[in-house]
């Protein structure tokens, strides 16, 4: 029983609490839909419109060389400050004013490493602050600096390989504890692992079309530290050949052109194939036309 001011009783005529039809019932359930939607559309901009964007030029920097990294922000935020964070430091590294929609750090190697060593991945995030309102922070975002050390040494059992027969080869570097090393042909990629090992023809030949002489520069790298990016220089070069004889029908002489060291190394001829057909290779440092049967370009 509802008592009005004064202390007379209503009689159940007299509603504190107005109870509605069905079609009054469906308009309220559709304005209390409308407004949650509302409300979840306002939360979600707010959240949103809240959060910056970090955006790193390049992924891997050298030491010593520098990286651009800018913080977006969704409003103009002129006066307020753009702050960098390193790793999971609540103390920002970089602290910049903004005049605009982005603030654009500019940070060498050494400001972005701190106290790491060269090798070292590093993970920015940044907020923005305007007297006690701090942001939310950006997403993560990580920039390896990458280091070098001394070129190795590289060996090779032999020059001249079929598809299926292999090659011995081994990457010395000038340190005695290496995690593993890499050997590539030109810039591509074949092998790594152990820094003694033998490759195949097959695997010196990948990513290229079958050809009868194949021209393989063979180098090799090592990594000094597992935990760290750090990679040596190249090593010397070795000059391969993968000679596929699979296609030939009748006898070809190759007639390839090298420098004087090379030829050294190589020897003045090779041949190739246990029976007939056979396949000579003559090495020359002259310039000479290539025999067009042999179906290889210099």
């Amino acid at each position: 029983m509802c008592k009005p001011a004064g202390g007379q009783d209503l009689t159940r005529s007299s509603v504190c609490q107005r109870s509605s039809g069905p079609q009054e019932d469906l308009m309220d359930l559709v304005q209390l839909f409308t407004l949650s939607v509302c409300c979840w559309t306002a939360a979600a901009r707010s959240y949103w419109s809240n959060k910056p964007r970090i955006i790193i030029g390049s992924p891997e920097i050298m030491d010593g060389e520098s990286v651009e990294v800018s913080c977006t922000v969704p409003i103009d935020y002129t006066g307020g400050d753009c702050r960098l964070f390193r790793g999971d430091s609540d103390v920002p590294f970089r602290v910049m004013t903004a005049f605009s929609y982005v603030c654009v750090f500019n940070l060498s190697s050494q400001v972005l490493l701190g106290n790491k060593p060269v090798g070292s991945k590093i993970l920015l995030r940044c907020d923005y602050a305007l007297q006690s309102y701090v942001s939310v922070s950006s997403d993560e975002c990580g920039v390896i600096v990458s280091g070098s050390s001394p070129s190795p040494r590289l060996s090779v059992s032999r020059h001249f390989l079929s598809p299926d027969d292999s090659v011995e080869v081994t990457c010395f570097p000038p340190t005695a504890s290496v995690s593993s090393c890499h050997f590539y042909r030109d810039e591509v990629h074949v092998a790594q692992g152990s820094c003694s090992r033998n490759l195949t023809g097959r695997q010196l030949a990948v990513w290229e079309q079958p050809v009868l002489l194949l021209r393989v520069n063979l180098t090799c790298r090592y990594d000094p530290h597992r935990e760290l990016y750090i990679h040596s220089e190249p090593s010397n070069l070795h000059l391969l050949f993968v000679v596929d004889v699979s296609g030939v029908t009748s006898s070809v002489d190759c007639k390839v052109s090298v420098s004087d060291d090379q030829l050294e190394t190589l020897s003045s001829s090779w041949t190739s194939g246990g029976d007939e057909p056979r396949v000579k290779v003559q090495l020359t440092n002259s310039s000479l036309t290539l025999n067009q049967t042999c179906n290889y370009t210099q």
